[in-house]
């Protein structure tokens, strides 16, 4: 099986997809009669690392496009794909490649990494209803199969009149000597890690939440860490909003972290704490959940309900008298309360959410998918 991953990835600033797309194809690579090759369709995606992957850039493609046709170019610098999955949405450069290979007969996948849900589509409207016109539905009209992270992702998404795919995300287990220690210290340290999207990830809503409960955290020595990359300033805009709401002493807001730095954010930490308003399957709770550390959701995380069966975290709304609640009963909450949900987070994570059984659920829809373009 031929599979190329398009995606608009980014090592300069760094993103959930760019996680999701390099790990999923990674993964997939390592299953016997599998021919991967990854190219990224981002003007400027930043240092590439080294993989043991093929990857073609948009840039060098387009160069030598101009000298021959796209899948020439595909065949000379990858191979000729059997199957294509278009990851993210809203990209142009990904339709004018779908036309081609709706043209040459190549099934392809659209996985929309939860940009396909109402609220993803109300945010910035305008753009999104232009976009759709000028070419997005034309892609998802052409495509084999929508591949949705998530039961919930697909439910907020509506009907695209196209397959469906439902296959999450995974992490790549830490080892136990890198796992959190939650509840194990005198202090309690709550952290949101990734990418600092404020309405997209409820951010707006966990700091009127801790300016609500600020007095009973400084109590219980409880802080707040917001870890990530900013986008359109707004690392700018929540630092400012902790010093106007004097919240400096337990709130920080942080850049990126990579490599063995996330790591041990992740291991320094008590509680996971996600409030997203519309997601796809966040890698980042998956992250923290491998780490032996407790989760605080949304419904829209489209993890809530994993994490409930197993005991691994707990729920939140967007209310932030809610949200405030939850962070001062946890703030209290007795350290083997802590530790029990810690230890049925890396279960939850082991069981259901790694990248090979990731790997192999995408890999057998794949073939479906191929067997049914064959015989038609």
């Amino acid at each position: 099986m031929k599979i190329l991953h398009v995606a608009p990835l980014s090592w300069k600033n760094p993103n959930g997809v760019t996680e999701a797309v390099t790990n999923l194809a990674l993964a997939q690579s390592q299953f016997p009669h599998v021919q991967m090759g990854l190219l990224v369709s981002s003007v400027d995606p930043g240092p590439i690392p080294q993989l043991p992957i093929p990857v073609l850039l948009r840039r060098n493609m387009v160069r030598l496009a101009g000298r021959s046709s796209v899948w020439e170019c595909l065949k000379s610098q990858l191979f000729a794909p059997e199957l294509v999955v278009f990851h993210s949405t809203f990209v142009p450069f990904h339709a004018r490649l779908a036309k081609e290979f709706r043209a040459r007969c190549i099934p392809y996948i659209v996985c929309p990494h939860g940009g396909m849900t109402r609220e993803a589509l109300a945010y910035k409207a305008w753009k999104k209803r232009l976009g759709r016109r000028l070419f997005f539905d034309a892609l998802v009209a052409g495509a084999s199969a929508i591949q949705y992270l998530s039961q919930g992702e697909y439910e907020r998404s509506g009907d695209w009149g196209r397959p469906v795919i439902i296959a999450g995300n995974g992490i790549w287990p830490p080892p136990e000597e890198n796992l959190a220690n939650p509840g194990g210290r005198d202090t309690r340290e709550f952290l949101f890690l990734g990418r600092l999207q404020i309405e997209i990830k409820g951010l707006d809503v966990l700091l009127e939440a801790v300016a609500r409960c600020q007095s009973a955290l400084r109590q219980s020595r409880a802080r707040v860490r917001i870890v990530g990359p900013g986008c359109a300033q707004s690392d700018v805009f929540l630092r400012d909003e902790v010093a106007q709401h004097s919240l400096g002493d337990i709130v920080t807001v942080e850049g990126p972290v990579q490599g063995d730095a996330k790591a041990r954010t992740y291991a320094a930490a008590d509680v996971f704490l996600h409030p997203s308003r519309t997601e796809g399957h966040p890698t980042s709770v998956l992250e923290a959940l491998s780490h032996g550390l407790p989760v605080v959701v949304t419904a829209q995380t489209n993890v809530l309900h994993q994490v409930l069966a197993a005991g691994a975290g707990w729920a939140v709304t967007h209310d932030p008298g809610d949200l405030a609640r939850t962070l001062v009963r946890l703030a209290r909450a007795a350290p083997q309360t802590l530790a029990g949900a810690g230890r049925a987070a890396r279960q939850l994570a082991l069981q259901q959410f790694t990248w090979p059984q990731a790997a192999k659920k995408t890999l057998s829809k794949y073939a479906r998918i191929l067997r049914l373009a064959r015989a038609a």
